[in-house]
């Protein structure tokens, strides 16, 4: 190879790893600004008992089933009757450490066999669609039409939210914004999506060929979400 091929080469990749470089910095900026504007978001959010009263009515009109408790500890007790109602026997939880109150007593009043899931997820496949019920945590509401925002993560994987019959999430009610826009503009989606994001109003729902609707069939049957806050 001449010369000037191994000059061009090695100029070439200079350049690329420049690249690489800037975005990589471009990145952790990004990171950064995100936080500081979804802080700013969540302070300047207007009339959130308003907020949580439309997404109430907005994910009660698809079916679903909406409670308010005013803290962590008030949840356990208050989702007790759900466990009941819907005779569930086992559930599994992603990782977050405000939710082992619940796990305990889930466990220990209910008689519920609680797991919290730990991967990797294909030695647990098995178990988990033979769970009764997933708990997962929010990442935001949006108000207008009552939708729960599901950013499925390797401690939080989507089948969490997708293979049980009973889905129980739980939705800091300071998350919740007006409406989808106020929710892409806070997070500055728009320039930047992360690679999964769900947006889940209501239990799954599929119609056929004569629209025949079936509940249940690609996803949860009943959808359940607790407003913390």
């Amino acid at each position: 190879m001449s010369g000037v091929d191994m000059a061009a080469m090695s100029s070439a990749r200079s350049r690329i790893l420049d690249r690489l470089r800037q975005g990589a910095r471009n990145r952790s900026l990004h990171s950064e600004q995100l936080a500081d504007r979804e802080a700013e978001w969540l302070a300047l959010q207007p009339a959130l008992g308003d907020l949580a009263e439309r997404f109430i009515a907005g994910q009660e009109a698809v079916g679903g089933k909406v409670i308010r408790v005013a803290d962590w500890e008030q949840l356990p007790e208050a989702v007790g009757p759900w466990m009941r109602e819907y005779q569930v026997r086992s559930a599994m939880t992603g990782y977050a450490p405000q939710l082992e109150p619940l796990r305990r007593f889930l466990h220990a009043q209910l008689g519920i066999s609680v797991r919290t899931y730990s991967a990797p997820m294909e030695l647990q496949k098995d178990e988990i669609f033979s769970t009764d019920c997933g708990i997962t945590m929010a990442h935001a509401g949006i108000a207008d039409t009552g939708t729960v925002v599901l950013w499925p993560t390797p401690e939080e994987p989507r089948l969490l939210s997708l293979a049980m019959p009973v889905h129980l999430v739980l939705l800091p009610r300071p998350k919740i914004a007006a409406r989808m826009l106020d929710f892409i503009s806070a997070h500055e989606y728009q320039a930047a999506l992360p690679t999964n994001l769900v947006f889940a109003t209501g239990a799954s729902r599929t119609a056929d060929i004569e629209q025949t609707l079936s509940i249940g069939v690609h996803g949860p049957k009943t959808f359940l979400v607790a407003i913390i806050g």
